[in-house]
């Protein structure tokens, strides 16, 4: 599934060959793989409410699905549960991600939407984790071939949906930094305001829509130096992204937050994005500035927010405190 060079340099070394040689990533193909990674998984996302019901990722599971007929692009979307197993543990589960696979033939391109990574603590810093965040390379590559397209040619775009860096919450500065070694950078949310729809059951319950606005975290494969994302790209990109929610949620809700995107996006007059470089370690204060709660939430409607937002300078200035090793 995986190929050494699917894992960017500034992420490599001697920790990553030595997890290549060590575990095996595999698609779960059957109920009871499955059952194993999703308890995994559920046991750290669900008392969270950060993971869908098994009923609804056994449906995801069962093979491709298609948006409604109105979407505007024909997307095949299709979902897959990565194990990581130990060679030297007699196959002991080790890891777990889980993600989307997306395919625009006629656009050549394939999204990957990452959803879920989890490292089971004995495996922690031994390199695994960067196996798991390039691990969906390897799906693409398949479903490119599947549909008859060269994996060489075609365009690969792993996106994360990340939430704004918040002094309080250290996660948020960390995933940042691990995705920013990885080849990652952030579609400004300036141009590219992207929100996750509400996935609750809002017709059974009777209520309108919270969604939930998030960084756009972006790795273009092969082109991980390149510090812009063609604006028809982007586009691309939302519209695949979101024909994977189109499929269980209300159309009119998934239009109105592709609106809103969109909105930013064709507001933008140039042929190409400039993308915002992720912290990588020292020196990474100045990347995670415009990466702030109150700098990413002010592109988007007060109903969205859920909280008030708080001066920038203040956020900027606590996080400065909370982690002064990235100055």
């Amino acid at each position: 599934m995986i190929q050494p060079d699917d894992v960017p340099a500034s992420e490599g070394g001697d920790k990553v060959s030595a997890a290549l040689q060590r575990f095996t990533l595999d698609v779960a193909v059957n109920q009871a793989d499955f059952d194993t990674g999703y308890r995994a998984l559920d046991a750290m996302f669900g008392p969270r409410g950060e993971i869908e019901r098994p009923e609804v990722l056994l449906r995801w599971s069962s093979g491709p699905r298609h948006p409604p007929a109105a979407w505007p692009t024909q997307v095949q979307s299709a979902y897959h549960l990565i194990l990581a197993r130990d060679h030297e543990r007699s196959g002991d589960l080790a890891g777990i991600r889980d993600c989307f696979v997306t395919l625009d033939v006629r656009a050549r391109r394939c999204v990957v939407l990452l959803s879920h990574t989890l490292v089971l603590p004995p495996y922690r810093r031994t390199g695994l984790a960067a196996l798991l965040r390039a691990a969906p390379i390897g799906l693409c590559r398949r479903a490119l071939a599947a549909a008859g397209l060269d994996p060489t040619s075609a365009e690969i775009i792993l996106f994360a949906e990340m939430e704004p860096v918040v002094a309080e919450e250290p996660d948020t500065v960390i995933r940042l930094l691990a995705y920013g070694r990885a080849g990652f950078r952030v579609i400004p949310p300036a141009t590219f305001p992207y929100v996750q729809p509400d996935f609750r059951n809002l017709a059974a319950l009777s209520l309108d829509a919270s969604p939930i606005p998030l960084l756009a975290v972006v790795r273009q494969v092969g082109e991980e130096s390149r510090t812009t994302m063609p604006r028809a790209r982007a586009q691309g990109c939302l519209e695949q992204i979101h024909a994977i929610h189109a499929c269980d949620n209300r159309l009119e809700d998934i239009h109105a937050l592709q609106a809103h995107t969109m909105r930013a996006l064709s507001a933008w007059t140039g042929k190409d994005l400039p993308l915002l470089p992720l912290p990588t370690g020292a020196g990474a204060l100045a990347a995670i500035a415009p990466l702030v709660r109150s700098e990413v939430l002010a592109h988007f409607p007060e109903r969205w927010r859920q909280n008030p937002l708080e001066d920038p300078a203040d956020e900027r200035a606590a996080i400065a405190a909370a982690w002064p090793n990235l100055r």
